[in-house]
């Protein structure tokens, strides 16, 4: 069996320290927004003020942590293209510098803001060398890519909130309280899978696509991931002939899934706070009335 080189066996593990000491996101169950009292004394959402980004602090740009592992021969990187200072947009602020409206955008639940799924196989550079042969070759998974677009969000790190008429902003309380409900039930869904790889792979994928179509009526990104999920991973099967490919495949299923869940977890704090508005509305408008 032909060996995967040292960087490619670890390269899930490696990703999400480096996604952590390089994008930091924000605490969903943390996360508010703010009120003002109407001239009608209702509670109106107050007018979103830029907030700098904490992770970049307002540059817009980070140091790449896909490719800071990279030996210094390597030629490509799926995120910052290796270029002269090794820097990408950031995935919390999408490259803005500034916090998008939370009631309005949310990091995308396939990539997590970064445009893109990594090719776990190489780490994202699109080459390998494997065994003996001192020779780099095209990853036998992304044929030299490193990765693809992110088919949830079409590449652009952020995607819409969830989808209620009028508006999130604006939903009446009962068809809140019902989509924070559904929320909460693929939530639930998707905690219950423990990504193994190997022979399970598919049916873990199977599992999180079900999870997926659960609140895909309310979240039409997560409806949109399901299939470029289910291709992403048949990629990702090109590196079974290397080992430790199962460990890969449940480190690569768990990257998505750890996106996804983090999409809800915000999703469903932006429920409960316009909820919370909602209620305290309709309780004043039948106090009113009572008058």
């Amino acid at each position: 069996m032909a060996k995967l080189p040292l960087v490619s066996l670890f390269v899930a593990l490696l990703f999400a320290v480096a996604a952590a000491a390089q994008n930091r996101v924000l605490i969903p169950e943390k996360i508010d927004r703010a009120t003002v009292a109407g001239d009608d004394g209702t509670q109106q959402w107050a007018e979103w003020k830029a907030i700098r980004c904490p992770n970049c602090e307002g540059k817009k740009k980070i140091k790449c942590g896909t490719c800071e592992r990279f030996s210094e021969d390597a030629t490509t990187c799926i995120e910052c293209k290796r270029n002269e200072k090794k820097e990408t947009d950031c995935r919390l602020c999408a490259g803005a510098g500034e916090l998008p409206d939370p009631l309005e955008k949310v990091s995308c639940p396939g990539c997590r803001g970064a445009g893109f799924l990594l090719c776990t196989i190489c780490s994202g550079g699109g080459r390998l060398r494997i065994g003996d042969d001192k020779k780099f070759g095209d990853c036998v998974g992304c044929r030299g890519a490193g990765g693809w677009k992110c088919g949830a969000c079409n590449g652009s790190r952020l995607v819409e909130t969830v989808a209620l008429k009028p508006s999130l902003k604006e939903a009446a309380g009962k068809d809140l309280a019902k989509a924070a409900a559904v929320t909460d039930a693929a939530i639930k869904e998707l905690a219950a899978i423990t990504p193994a790889g190997g022979d399970k792979a598919r049916k873990e994928v199977k599992a999180l696509v079900k999870a997926f179509d659960t609140a895909g009526a309310l979240h039409p990104a997560l409806k949109r991931l399901g299939k470029p999920f289910e291709d992403y991973l048949g990629k990702i099967y090109a590196g079974k002939q290397f080992q430790g490919a199962a460990e890969n495949e449940a480190q690569t299923i768990a990257m998505v899934k750890d996106a996804a869940e983090y999409y809800l977890k915000h999703q469903k704090r932006m429920l409960e706070l316009a909820q919370k508005r909602a209620e305290a509305n309709a309780k004043a408008a039948a106090e009113q009335k009572g008058k």
